[in-house]
């Protein structure tokens, strides 16, 4: 009596095959599909939330919660506490905020790097996040949907990921030194 392997084999392969798509999908659906998706762009849920806490903004990213197109913007406090505030990507409505300051040690290394972006960018050595927004929007033709600084190995850069009205997207690092 011959066995078939195959069978089991394949449907095997097809299984992990789809798993992995379905993981892909997911993280994708956190990108708009085209620029003009969303009433709010991430500049203006950017302009909400520093007016909202009257913290500066370090990261911004587009995120699905319960199937509605959100921004969640992490800011910094004058008083260095680390604020996260949630904007509606629809109607610009904050959602939610929330401070806190880390008393546990665990995010020190977080904490020194935060507060090393914002003396360069008060002191004019660093662009703003929001300068760089609009520099990659400038290059690329796009709207930015994520914004995140950069230290890696000593270049200190921003991540931006845009989308263009078509929906490609694309993903631009930029020095987030000032020439001078």
């Amino acid at each position: 009596m011959k066995k078939n392997v195959f069978k089991p084999a394949a449907l095997s392969a097809l299984i992990g095959l789809s798993a992995m798509m379905a993981v892909g999908t997911a993280n994708a659906g956190d990108a708009p599909n085209t620029m003009n998706q969303d009433a709010f762009s991430l500049l203006q849920a950017v302009e909400i939330a520093q007016n909202t806490t009257g913290g500066v903004a370090l990261e911004a990213d587009r995120d699905m919660e319960h199937g509605q197109a959100v921004y969640e913007i992490e800011l910094v406090g004058k008083d260095g506490m680390d604020i996260k505030a949630v904007i509606n990507a629809s109607n610009g409505e904050v959602i939610k905020t929330k401070s806190r300051r880390d008393h546990d040690g665990d995010d020190h290394d977080d904490d020194m790097t935060d507060a090393e972006w914002m003396s360069h960018i008060n002191n004019g050595t660093f662009m703003s996040l929001e300068q760089a927004v609009k520099q990659a929007e400038a290059e690329f033709g796009g709207k930015a949907y994520s914004a995140e600084h950069d230290d890696d190995h000593g270049r200190t850069s921003y991540e931006i990921k845009l989308v263009d009205a078509n929906g490609k997207r694309v993903e631009k690092h930029l020095d987030a030194n000032i020439a001078k």
